[in-house]
């Protein structure tokens, strides 16, 4: 049973991640990529980040589809006031874990739902809270010589082989892979942009 969608609803990215997790409730959407400045701006804090991006992704697809439901979303990985990107190569990946092994670190997502013909725009974000095992050596090259730490924010996949190394998780399981499902239908939900 699929959820509903009262007019076209869009997913302002690319992200196999993002698509993923709408699709497995069901939910009918097109994909059109927001193409944004991804850069951070000097003094802005991770959260003020995430806000920003998936603003600026929903609205550069919103004024281009007034009638249509749009979703915008950024996420990433903080650890002691450090935001780890997507790493580049083996050792970048490496440098990260090593960064990780042992302790909390923190998952912010932004996520912005807008639709310019009821005039509403509305932007949240969520955090998360991650606690990773301590990870050996073996176990870092074993999971760097895979493809999956290489284009995740943090360089792991919770919903991968990147789970084995997750102790606990504070908050939304769907924020660390990279959309707060909960949260996003229940916005939709309220804004009857969707029924079940």
């Amino acid at each position: 049973m699929s959820i509903i969608s009262n007019s076209l609803f869009i997913l302002a990215s690319a992200s196999p991640r993002r698509r993923e997790i709408l699709q497995s409730v069901g939910l009918k959407f097109k994909i059109i990529p927001a193409h944004v400045n991804e850069d951070y701006l000097a003094g802005e804090s991770p959260r003020q980040h995430v806000k920003r991006l998936s603003l600026d992704k929903a609205m550069t697809i919103a004024k281009k589809n007034k009638n249509a439901w749009i979703l915008g979303a950024d996420t990433i990985v903080v650890i002691d006031g450090v935001i780890l990107g997507k790493p580049a190569n083996k050792k970048q990946a490496k440098n990260m874990l090593e960064k990780l092994s042992g302790r909390e670190h923190k998952v912010f997502t932004g996520y912005t739902i807008a639709n310019m013909e009821s005039k509403i725009c509305t932007t949240e974000v969520v955090q998360s809270t991650v606690k990773f095992k301590n990870i050996s050596p073996d176990e870092m090259n074993w999971y760097i010589s895979c493809n999956e730490p290489y284009d995740k924010a943090g360089g792991y996949a919770i919903q991968g082989k990147g789970a084995y190394f997750i102790q606990s998780i504070r908050g939304s399981y769907t924020n660390v892979i990279g959309l707060p499902l909960c949260e996003v239908l229940e916005v939709l939900k309220k804004f009857k942009a969707i029924n079940f």
